[in-house]
């Protein structure tokens, strides 16, 4: 079902936690033979991180299957393991007054100098074609990165920008309290109103803000999958990993601000995620044009949702992981630490066996 048709991936945000998850789903398809299929990609926050670590021990080339197995995913293994890039961040920040009011820049610099996240948006490769989401804090829209343009529709569009993908990376993580807006230098390139750089305009602005693209939408769907106009032109098929964390019941501190802050925030990202699920469940999944992937899901209950007989779920649900392993998987933090091995190993065989599952019960006649 897979093998003929054109695929998009939306990853979500989510800290080390998506990053892992997502290494493990893309393990998955990797030993499916669909890596090639892949014709678009548009990740958030953690997943950013993911894509930029794939490139960067790929030659910032899209990867073989073979090649993804045997040494990508080896090679982003040990960066991620060997090299703690937040506590490099705290432990420099004291030392460096240029980055107290610019944390998303010391991102981009341990991101470059910690997890060799090396080269320019122009080094990626056309196809597929990845897009960055990150969130535009004046005009509140989604600022898509990609080789060919970035901006959003009421800022306006620059063509083919010119900027590190570690830079890139971070502004798409830069959650807000926690790491803080990319400050984008506007009077460094040439604007238009739309991206294919028809009805050029000077800004009035010098800068725009840069968050975290959770904010606006933490799927990294709307690159992909328009609300009434379907998926993009460039895929026929759409997989969605989601390793967002639950949210957890908490009682209210009237003397912690931002603790606050970040609750009522994470309320809202929730309620805006449920609401783009059900309308892509209703319009994709429905029509057998797309899979979803979430995290904390066992094997079991993938299967009981699809409807997939015996001889599909029993083994599977056999030789996944038990449902309290994946409730621990889903529960790891929203964090950029660096993981111990067997955290590293949980999330990433969670991921894949996520994707394993999903694709057997899902994509298959029987899957609705």
């Amino acid at each position: 079902m897979l093998t003929n048709r054109k695929i998009g991936l939306a990853l979500s945000g989510g800290g080390i936690r998506a990053c892992i998850f997502h290494l493990g789903v893309l393990r998955c398809l990797a030993e499916q033979g669909l890596l090639s299929r892949v014709a678009s990609l548009s990740s958030v926050s953690g997943a950013s991180l993911c894509m930029a670590l794939i490139f960067a021990a790929s030659g910032n080339h899209w990867p073989s299957d073979a090649e993804f197995l045997a040494s990508v995913l080896p090679a982003v293994k040990r960066r991620i393991l060997s090299r703690d890039i937040q506590a490099a961040a705290l432990i420099r920040l004291p030392f460096c007054p240029q980055y107290w009011f610019d944390k998303a820049k010391l991102l981009a610099k341990m991101l470059e100098t910690k997890w060799g996240i090396r080269g320019n948006l122009q080094d990626l490769p056309d196809r597929p074609y990845w897009e960055i989401n990150c969130t535009t804090f004046e005009t509140g829209k989604s600022f898509r990165i990609r080789k060919d343009y970035m901006g959003d529709y009421r800022l306006g569009y620059t063509k083919c920008p010119n900027l590190p993908i570690s830079d890139m990376a971070a502004a798409s993580a830069g959650f807000p309290v926690l790491i803080g807006p990319y400050k984008l230098d506007m009077t460094r390139y040439a604007w238009s109103h739309d991206t294919r750089g028809r009805e050029p305009f000077v800004p009035t602005r010098r800068r725009c803000s840069l968050w975290d693209g959770g904010v606006y939408d933490n799927l990294g769907l709307e690159a992909l999958y328009k609300i009434g106009r379907g998926l993009d032109n460039e895929i026929q098929f759409l997989i969605v990993s989601n390793a967002s964390g639950p949210l957890a019941m908490v009682e209210r501190d009237s003397f912690r601000l931002l603790t606050n802050l970040r609750r009522l925030l994470g309320i809202a990202l929730d309620q805006v995620a449920a609401l783009r699920t059900r309308d892509i469940f209703a319009s994709v999944m429905e029509r057998g044009d797309g899979i979803y992937i979430q995290i904390g899901n066992t094997a079991e209950a993938i299967a009981q949702a699809s409807g997939a007989p015996l001889d599909i779920s029993a083994p599977l649900i056999h030789q996944c992981m038990t449902e309290a392993e994946a409730q621990r998987a889903m529960r790891y933090p929203t964090t950029l630490r660096t993981p111990t091995e067997a955290d590293f190993d949980l999330l990433l065989r969670h991921g894949y066996e996520s994707a394993l599952c999903t694709i057997a019960c899902f994509a298959r006649p029987y899957g609705r």
